[in-house]
């Protein structure tokens, strides 16, 4: 993304976010998933604390990015990876966080937090949360 964003003004930045931020969120693809690696997955998100960074509905919350119906297969690619420390992060959070999951309880959290989009109805974006909004 740096390559793209290099040359932005900080005013074109801030309207890209505000356009992002105002954005309905998708639920993503697939179908709904083993009920009992959902709940499995409920169980271990609630034990590892997924939510105190991600928020209770993990819709995000500041550094924290909303996890809620994104893909079940980005979200166990991305767990695995930041398992194998071979995914980047700013602080590091996410690498600590995952050492400790077991395959099973990947694929569980995966399932899970994709489930959360639906069931749940989609929350739209707090107003003044992106910067230029209402510009």
């Amino acid at each position: 993304m740096s390559p793209f964003a290099a040359d932005l003004s900080d005013a074109a930045m801030a309207d890209l976010a505000a356009y992002y931020a105002a954005q309905t969120p998708q639920p993503g693809s697939g179908g709904p998933g083993d009920p009992a690696r959902i709940a499995a997955g409920r169980l271990a998100a609630e034990r590892h604390h997924c939510g105190a960074c991600h928020g209770a509905t993990y819709r995000g919350q500041q550094y924290a990015p909303r996890l809620a119906g994104q893909h079940h297969e980005y979200l166990r690619e991305q767990l695995h990876a930041f398992k194998s420390q071979t995914r980047g992060e700013l602080d590091g959070s996410m690498t600590t966080a995952a050492q400790p999951l077991t395959e099973d309880d990947i694929e569980n959290v995966a399932q899970y937090i994709a489930s959360v989009f639906r069931t749940e109805p989609p929350q739209a974006p707090a107003s003044g949360s992106g910067g230029a909004a209402g510009q």
